[in-house]
């Protein structure tokens, strides 16, 4: 067969809560709310025939990784780049759908930084996952986005970007889990253009947060609340402003803003949109859990052009952050 290429967008979460108490991966998760962004993670897939294993190790997938600016990712230096797709090479194999003879060789193209609240693990493992499945040729009764919810539990690497990104546009995850069970996911359109700005160096893992007790308690009780508030009525674009405000409340109530590091990248996005000629019709929230924010619009139905987000995204690159312009992504059909 020839090669496969698919592409997943990413997502930015807003706010949320942790719900992995559960024994089970498939019901653990979040609940919150966020948006999916076009730019996201490209993971082109073929068979090759070669023997399964050379010198004693195993080569039945083969993985190169680029990161955003093209660059091949070293596999000694950054190896977690590399691991999480080798896990889901040997699930496949694990579970026979490689054949002893051949080799799957994975090409993957980063298109935002990891670590910086972007959803980049989720996106990558959902991905790689459809890519097997085209290639092999698997049928229906395998479900990329379990499988890829479930290496994000195992590795501890996100909670419901999977289950977000199954819906696509701007959704409301109202119960955790895998999709398309048990977790439940809505979601409205929006192709507004948006502009992610990062810190860095700065990346934070998820599983320091989601593993630490002090941190569980107030980002569950802050976005529990938010939650509770977001479902009542129907979701839809006349929603955004609120989700804008419960985003704000969530990072002060979680105590996430009180980080120094994410205070002052705020700190530094607002100045510049303050100084900009659109301060009224944009502003910036942060995206949970990098240090990185999103400048979006206030109002979906007179966005800001991308044009202008570059200018701004030029101003705060001279400043020492890194920004990449992108859009709300569609709703998954």
């Amino acid at each position: 067969m020839s090669a496969v290429r698919v592409h997943c967008p990413a997502h930015i979460t807003l706010l949320f809560s942790i719900h992995d108490t559960d024994n089970r991966s498939s019901h653990q998760g979040s609940r919150g709310a966020g948006f999916c962004v076009e730019a996201g993670v490209s993971v082109t897939a073929e068979i090759s025939e070669q023997s399964s294993k050379e010198d004693g190790v195993d080569v039945s997938s083969q993985v190169k990784v680029w990161d955003r600016v093209e660059s091949l990712i070293d596999h000694e230096r950054e190896s977690s780049f590399y691991s999480m797709y080798h896990d889901i090479a040997e699930h496949f194999r694990d579970s026979g759908y490689i054949d002893e003879s051949d080799s799957v060789n994975l090409e993957v193209r980063l298109e935002l930084p990891c670590s910086q609240g972007f959803g980049m693990s989720a996106a990558g493992h959902l991905a790689a996952a459809e890519a097997y499945i085209r290639v092999l040729e698997i049928d229906d009764s395998v479900s990329a986005a379990g499988l890829a919810h479930d290496m994000e539990r195992r590795r501890s690497t996100g909670l419901g970007d999977v289950l977000a990104i199954s819906a696509g546009g701007v959704e409301l995850r109202l119960e955790p889990g895998a999709p398309p069970e048990p977790g439940v996911v809505t979601g409205f359109a929006s192709d507004a253009p948006v502009l992610l700005v990062w810190s860095p160096g700065e990346g934070r893992h998820t599983s320091g947060y989601i593993d630490s007790l002090d941190w569980r308690d107030s980002i569950s009780v802050a976005g529990e609340a938010a939650v509770e508030r977001l479902r009542q009525g129907q979701w839809n674009a006349d929603r955004w402003s609120e989700l804008l405000e419960e985003s704000h409340l969530f990072a002060e109530e979680s105590g996430l803003l009180a980080e120094p590091e994410r205070k002052a990248l705020l700190a530094n996005v607002n100045e510049a949109i303050e100084q900009s000629a659109q301060a009224d019709d944009i502003c910036a929230c942060l995206c949970m859990l990098g240090v990185s924010a999103v400048i979006v619009p206030r109002s979906l139905e007179s966005p800001v052009g991308e044009d202008i987000l570059e200018q701004l995204g030029e101003q705060l690159r001279a400043c020492g952050l890194g920004t990449q312009v992108t859009r709300i992504a569609p709703l998954q059909s």
